[in-house]
């Protein structure tokens, strides 16, 4: 199977895309619309809600953490064979939970990555992109520590910053350049699925950084989404008050 762009997971021709995926894609993509609607509402009430939590230093240390990601990404060099290892490995365990049969893993400068596996499905095509793998890895120790220092809680944050900053980037690359992994199930229903997943991992990935902790987890899910509610009820008010002003 060539090359497309640098990271792909490969599985056996039966699994590749084909005109008999069709009516698959289409299916995914009726239940990828309203999904994608609910994203954009919890996205909407997102950053209002982070807000609460975060201090003025905290966001400032958070958009400095992007700020150098980006510079990094758009000036000087991708750390592409960095994320490559998180993206394929990720296949891979994804893949053993389901009991996969693993024929191969491979990383090269030419090919870029692949696991061979028997048979895929939709967790385990979008999982690289619903989870940002080195995010997890850095959270594991910090969780182990947590309590610690106020500067340590600064670096951390900084370093979540940048690491979600390369995750972003690279996702986002992958479904501009129609990776297999994301036309499999129709782009529409891999940017619902994935976009969500990335929506929910953000507040447990700033959690260490912030006095609440992971704590104040539960209480922040349940004010975002009551606000996300909140937002279709009013929304949904004023369509019926344009409505009833269009027919008067």
């Amino acid at each position: 199977m060539a090359r497309e762009n640098t990271y792909n997971l490969f599985i056996p021709n039966v699994y590749r895309i084909s005109g008999g995926f069709g009516l698959r894609v289409f299916l995914y993509s009726a239940i990828g619309i309203p999904l994608l609607i609910a994203d954009a509402v919890l996205l909407w009430v997102l950053p209002a809600r982070m807000a609460n939590i975060l201090t003025a230093t905290q966001g400032l240390i958070l958009l400095s953490g992007a700020i150098a990601y980006l510079g990094l990404h758009c000036l000087l060099r991708k750390p592409e064979r960095m994320y490559l290892w998180g993206h394929e490995f990720t296949h891979l365990f994804v893949a053993k939970l389901f009991l996969r049969r693993v024929h191969g893993f491979h990383i090269t400068s030419r090919s870029g990555g692949k696991v061979v596996i028997d048979r895929t499905n939709v967790a385990i095509d979008l999982a690289p992109y619903a989870l940002p793998f080195y995010n997890v890895v850095a959270l594991l120790p910090v969780t182990l520590i947590s309590g610690g220092p106020p500067y340590a809680r600064k670096i951390y944050l900084a370093v979540a910053a940048f690491l979600f900053s390369m995750h972003l980037c690279f996702s986002a690359e992958g479904f501009v350049d129609g990776q297999p992994d994301v036309r499999r199930s129709g782009r529409i229903f891999s940017l619902a699925v994935v976009l969500l997943q990335l929506m929910l991992w953000t507040p447990i990935l700033a959690a260490p950084g912030t006095l609440a902790g992971f704590s104040g987890l539960p209480v922040f899910y349940r004010e975002w989404f009551h606000s996300g509610m909140d937002t279709v009820l009013g929304l949904s008010d004023f369509l019926r008050f344009l409505l009833g002003q269009r027919f008067l």
